[in-house]
């Protein structure tokens, strides 16, 4: 019952802002056919609260493991002419890949056993996401327009380590709990974003 009332108050809240509410399409992403869609709430008359998802919707690419999801809030602030923006954000994702090293900014702990690069090694675990965006937006009519966007921060992942040899799968964690853990410094999201203003 509670759960219905906060479903309600949220979705009240989406209809009474709904000339302030743009839904988002990432054009970037969707190019390497992974969606990542969102809705900008407008709070005041420059801020405004962002949720966005990101997701792969196959276990594999190019015959390795590659699935992700990404949820992340964001608060976001706006210059007077509401082009330029700056936000801060936090989220949660899920991934099984191969943890690539190029958006790497700085990882404090410099662990190479992070990035095993051998050709059957992959990652499966959890992540958290805190850090900022700027970007920048472009009218291109009264309710369409471009948001071009970048953002990183700080991840904390929970994972386990995996091999494959000869089509056989093993664990490469260690013993214990199985899970490892890894702190970095990364650029995690972005792209053009085509939004539409209800």
């Amino acid at each position: 019952m509670r759960i219905n009332f906060h479903i309600l108050c949220f979705l009240f809240f989406l209809y009474s802002s709904s000339a302030q509410t743009e839904v988002k399409f990432n054009l970037a992403t969707a190019a390497v056919l992974v969606p990542n869609i969102g809705i900008e709430i407008k709070t005041t008359e420059l801020k405004s609260i962002q949720l966005d998802v990101l997701g792969s919707f196959w276990d594999s690419f190019d015959g390795k493991p590659y699935h992700i999801t990404q949820i992340i809030l964001e608060h976001r602030w706006y210059n007077k002419k509401k082009t330029l923006f700056g936000g801060l954000h936090a989220g949660f994702g899920m991934f099984t890949l191969q943890k690539p090293r190029w958006p790497v900014i700085y990882d404090q702990f410099q662990d190479p056993s992070t990035y095993n690069t051998n050709a059957g090694a992959f990652q499966s675990g959890r992540v958290a996401f805190y850090g900022v965006s700027v970007g920048y937006k472009k009218r291109l009519g009264d309710r369409i327009g471009l948001e071009f966007f970048l953002g990183g921060g700080l991840t904390q992942s929970r994972y386990k380590g995996y091999n494959t040899i000869d089509g056989v799968v093993t664990q490469t964690t260690p013993s214990g709990n199985g899970f490892n853990g890894s702190g970095e410094w990364v650029l995690y999201r972005g792209g053009l974003m085509l939004y539409y203003r209800l």
